[in-house]
């Protein structure tokens, strides 16, 4: 019976008496907001060098990138006229840190192509190498 007492005493107590501080802070049952999550932004990607060959009937594109963490993909385009570009392949990024290498294979044509590499970034940011030629022919 005393227990009854008791808890009914503490239960009227907890109903019936809330300290000024506890109103002014938080309203009960709501929970408080989160912190915002942090943003964190990295600098864009960037091709530090891009080189093409020919080896066994293939041109073989290489290149290296900075700030590679950065980049989402990497498209690799062409042109004969050297003004209009079409994507030839579509390379995804490694999300390593710091710098990566990577290459792209290509059977031999008969004229001279120029490549390059468009970046697209994961902030969707987009960049270009310099365009490079390769003549089979020579």
């Amino acid at each position: 019976m005393l227990k009854n007492l008791i808890l009914v005493a503490i239960i009227l107590l907890r109903v019936f008496y809330q300290p000024a501080i506890a109103k002014d802070s938080i309203p009960a049952f709501i929970s408080p907001k989160p912190d915002p999550a942090p943003v964190i932004s990295f600098a864009p990607a960037k091709v530090v060098s891009i080189n093409g060959s020919i080896s066994k009937n293939k041109i073989v594109l290489q290149w290296v990138v900075s700030e590679n963490e950065s980049a989402a993909q990497f498209e690799v385009e062409k042109s004969t006229d050297g003004k209009n570009f079409i994507m030839t392949a579509l390379v995804f990024g490694t999300d390593k840190i710091a710098s990566d290498s990577y290459q792209f294979y290509e059977k031999k044509g008969k004229s001279k192509v120029q490549y390059r590499i468009k970046i697209i970034n994961k902030n969707q940011t987009v960049d270009y190498s310099s365009a490079i030629e390769i003549n089979p022919k020579a």
